[in-house]
């Protein structure tokens, strides 16, 4: 969600390290330096520092993560740690450094890192060194990649290079200052509008870049982005592709927000932003404008879903495409997805367990042209909430990344405030307790139907009663990322016939099913909740472990046996983001093998570097 902050670097961070570097006349310099920008602060706002920051310390990171740099870990008079970034080749002088938390856990050997880096470990300032010895501040995370990038220019055309430090640039932009403190009973799509701060490691965490025609978006317009205008279009019937009960569901909405019908049964209506009017109008001649509201809705998370406020009365969710770039790639919607979602809700329905509800891609629309490219720029996705499910069971319903988030002005997440998790007992039952449902409810359709989710922290919601605080189960959502081994799921005997040729959601490898459930939902869900949690280094990834096993016992079988072997491998892929936007990569992946964060906590003490903690 690109929206404020709510909580980031502090001065008491850019204190805790400012006399971090002592090490002989380079380190007297960055002492100096760093005693001089602390001290005497620049004219930028401390909103504005702690908005580079987010941005900078996932660069950074990053790079370390994907190899683009090498990084070391050095320790100050004061026992303090110091991250150093240096050309991976160890050629020249220059380097970047900023804090680390001496809390960091990383694998290391002997001090060089090879293990998985936590931006949210590094702390501000961060100081870079030139060649000729000139040691500076630098904020700007522009400035950060170009560095990293001049490592190895024979590696990126410059032109990649500029490319991305616009975006990181822009990721850094969209960002301000306060979100109101929220409850068990705020609307969701507070919670789906607290996640102020993107994906935790991501450096385009925040990037809102719109794509030609559309006109370019600044910080300013952001708040337009959270309660956007909606158009409406009439289309030739023969024009569009539709799949489920397209025009029966939609019709009471038009109602409600006063939209004409079709001129004639052979046009059809169909909801757009108005801000992707430019790269709709010319690919759909035909199209005429049937009218258009403001302020009837607000975005999700993810920026192109949207809600719609309680004086509309809907119950609906619309999925729009939207030709902007957040995050890695262009948000628009491609067929595949418009005719997978209808297909895969309908089935899952019978396949999920119980409590693992669904947020019910009920129907769609997409363009009929057979080059997809074009056809991706008008789509719509009907869906259906289980709030009012919910709200009847005296649940709410919350988006899994909304846990994490920090109140303003509050060092404590809203899980340690809504469940009271002061100590470190506290938090690892409530994790155990989280994770054995979490975990019985995502495994079983894995190893049973082949069905692998992409249960990451926006697409998962929780669910929660309101009396007693408990977590009930969880709800799943937007299935165009999800993986599904085709020979497994085909037992099942399911129809998927309206499905184009080529959709990515469908593998013969079941690796690649694995590989993606194990990035969502052990790498980036469970592992972040662990990190903002205080447990990584506190016993939560045994928790994790005995969890994970104790499931996959339950079920039984060498289906269950091939899934535990897999994700206790001693190195997993990681994908390399910033790698990834310099060689202009998006639907596939580029990834390097860093040592299983799932095995954190079990490294061997004979196995010098299987060392975690500095």
């Amino acid at each position: 969600m690109l929206a404020n902050i709510g909580e980031g670097s502090t001065t008491m961070q850019t204190t805790e390290w400012k006399e971090h570097i002592t090490r002989n006349s380079t380190e007297c310099k960055v002492t100096t330096h760093i005693f001089e920008t602390a001290d005497h602060e620049t004219d930028t706002s401390l909103n504005r520092r702690q908005a580079l920051f987010e941005t900078t310390k996932r660069v950074l990171a990053s790079a370390v993560n994907e190899g683009l740099a090498s990084g070391t870990i050095e320790r100050s008079i004061r026992s303090n740690l110091v991250l150093c970034l240096r050309d991976p080749a160890g050629i020249g002088e220059s380097w970047i450094k900023c804090g680390l938390r001496n809390s960091a856990y990383v694998e290391n050997n002997d001090r060089k890192i090879i293990g998985f880096l936590r931006a949210d470990d590094l702390l501000p300032p961060v100081l870079t060194q030139a060649v000729e010895g000139k040691v500076s501040e630098e904020l700007d995370p522009g400035v950060i990649c170009r560095i990293i990038c001049l490592w190895q220019p024979e590696h990126f055309p410059s032109a990649a290079v500029e490319t991305l430090m616009e975006e990181v640039r822009n990721s850094a932009d969209n960002q301000a200052s306060t979100q109101p403190t929220l409850h068990l009973k705020s609307p969701l799509c507070d919670w789906e509008q607290s996640v102020v701060l993107g994906h935790p490691t991501h450096p385009l965490h925040r990037a809102c870049l719109a794509q030609p025609p559309l006109k370019p978006i600044t910080p300013d317009e952001i708040p337009e982005l959270l309660e956007p205008e909606l158009s409406f279009l009439s289309l030739p019937r023969s024009e569009m592709k539709t799949f489920g009960p397209y025009t029966s569901l939609l019709k009471p909405l038009l109602e409600q927000l006063g939209i004409p019908s079709p001129e004639s049964p052979d046009r059809v209506v169909v909801p757009c932003f108005t801000r992707q009017l430019p790269s709709i109008l010319p690919l759909f001649p035909d199209a005429r404008h049937v009218g258009a509201v403001r302020r009837c809705c607000r975005a999700q998370i993810s920026m192109r879903t949207i809600s719609f406020l309680p004086d509309v009365g809907s119950p609906l969710h619309l999925k729009l495409s939207l030709n902007c770039q957040i995050t890695s790639g262009p948000r628009t919607i491609t067929p595949w997805t418009a005719a997978l979602s209808p297909a895969l809700s309908t089935a899952l329905r019978t396949l999920l367990p119980q409590d693992l509800w669904i947020f019910e891609d009920a129907a769609s629309i997409t363009g009929g042209q057979d080059d997809f490219d074009k056809a991706r720029h008008l789509t719509c996705i009907i869906r259906k909430s289980p709030e009012m499910q919910a709200e009847e069971l005296g649940e709410t319903i919350l988006p899994v990344a909304g846990l994490f988030q920090k109140p303003y002005n509050d060092s404590r997440t809203y899980m340690e405030i809504m469940f009271g998790l002061d100590d470190v007992q506290k938090k690892q039952t409530w994790l155990r307790n989280y994770l054995a449902k979490l975990f019985s409810l995502l495994l079983p359709p894995l190893v049973r139907h082949g069905i692998g989710l992409e249960a990451h922290a926006q697409n998962i919601c929780v669910r929660i009663n309101t009396t007693s605080k408990e977590v009930t189960g969880f709800a799943v959502r937007d299935f165009g990322g999800a993986r599904i081994h085709r020979p497994t799921f085909s037992r099942n005997r399911i129809e998927l016939s309206t499905i184009p040729p080529g959709a990515s959601a469908f593998v013969d490898d079941m690796h690649k099913v694995w590989h993606k459930v194990y990035h969502a939902l052990i790498q980036m869900h469970v592992g972040h909740l662990l990190y903002m949690l205080g447990l990584e280094s506190h016993g939560g990834w045994p928790i994790v472990r005995e969890e994970l096993e104790r499931v996959l016992a339950s079920l039984g079988g060498p289906d269950a046996k091939a899934v535990h072997d897999n994700f206790m491998n001693k190195t997993m892929a990681f994908k390399c983001f910033m790698e990834m936007r310099l060689r202009n990569i998006y639907r596939d992946y580029y990834e390097r093998e860093l040592p299983n964060v799932l095995l954190r906590d079990m490294q061997s003490e004979e196995d010098p570097t299987s060392k975690a903690e500095v």
